[in-house]
């Protein structure tokens, strides 16, 4: 099989070296520079980019490698197995087209309200209560995402997302921005600005107490892997790992394996990540993603291996995350008999 490889700053010498294990010597691309719009893909099986946040997550730019270069390659040879998978490049990391998608198709998620105009910010205070969950449209990690306990600053983000400076909530949030050590360590050190803006729609959602989320990995049709992530005090309202979460693999209930997948089979995605919160006995998806980061077994002291974890595959393997990945687009095209040069696999 043929493959290429798109230069990334995080996996890439990983899949370089699983490639390598499988027998294959991939072709190596950059996003840097010009050779990868000339680039003949005609006579390639797949192609592997894992991509990362150019800047702030919740920059509206943030993903445009994705965003523009990937949708250009799949658009001009669209029978090319590429992942991230094209047919999620579409919602990834945009919460408002998530939300139409998932409210068209039926899926229980958390009452939402976005942002549209002053009439919806009215319909928000009125139907959510407070505190409320203001989520911006783009971001991930747990990433301007905010707890919004009155009218007041409900309206200050909703007027700081339509570029409204003369609103002075819209202001005072810019300027605890500016004071903030973090906002220019990002932009010295790390060459990497905070986006200082919201981008409409914002999303306000009602907020649903709870000490934990699931997040699960569907894998051709199937969950592959899924953990819980705990509080780590009550003082926490968010439970990202990164922000101090407590991860644990354990037993998840059947309703949300079966939701994940139906998830999956609507999308008709090869690869998809899911947020869940539980409510009661059922699970409301919180959002999606075509890629996704998680720990090595053991790489993280504050997660928790529990007996009953219930996922097929083990954890050994799941979690080699390029492994899998190198493995499906191999099996997949195995399974229709034939790969991009026309011969049999």
């Amino acid at each position: 099989m043929k493959a290429v490889l798109i230069h990334s700053l995080e996996r890439f010498d990983s899949f370089l070296s699983t490639l390598k294990r499988y027998g294959i010597d991939p072709v190596i691309l950059s996003f840097d520079g010009h050779e990868w719009i000339d680039f003949d893909y005609s006579g390639v099986d797949f192609l592997i980019f894992y991509s990362s946040f150019e800047f702030s997550s919740h920059h509206p730019l943030a993903l445009w490698r994705v965003n523009d270069n990937l949708e250009h390659i799949h658009r001009v040879c669209p029978d090319l197995v590429i992942y991230p998978d094209p047919a999620l490049i579409y919602f990834y990391n945009d919460k408002y087209r998530q939300h139409l998608f998932l409210k068209t198709h039926g899926f229980p998620i958390p009452e939402t309200i976005p942002l549209l105009s002053p009439v919806s910010v009215a319909l928000a205070h009125e139907r959510l209560g407070y505190p409320m969950v203001v989520k911006n449209r783009y971001g991930a990690g747990g990433g301007a995402v905010f707890l919004v306990r009155n009218r007041a600053e409900l309206e200050s983000y909703y007027r700081l997302s339509q570029l409204d400076f003369v609103h002075s909530g819209a202001l005072s949030y810019l300027f605890r921005m500016l004071k903030r050590r973090m906002f220019y360590y990002n932009l010295i050190k790390e060459r990497k600005m905070t986006y200082p803006f919201l981008s409409p729609p914002l999303l306000a959602q009602k907020y649903i107490t709870t000490d934990r989320d699931l997040k699960t990995v569907v894998g051709d049709g199937k969950v592959v892997e899924g953990h819980w992530r705990f509080q780590a005090s009550r003082d926490q309202w968010k439970v990202n790992i990164d922000g101090g979460g407590i991860g644990r693999w354990s037993y998840i209930p059947p309703h949300a394996l079966e939701i994940s997948e139906r998830l999956a089979r609507e999308l008709q995605a090869s690869w998809v990540n899911l947020d869940l919160m539980p409510e009661g006995e059922n699970f409301l998806i919180s959002e999606f993603s075509p890629v996704w980061h998680h720990y090595a077994y053991g790489e993280k002291p504050t997660f928790v291996y529990d007996d009953d974890y219930n996922i097929d595959p083990p954890l050994s393997i799941s979690l080699d995350l390029e492994r899998i990945i190198v493995e499906s687009l191999m099996n997949r095209l195995n399974a229709e008999g034939r790969t991009r040069r026309g011969e049999t696999a």
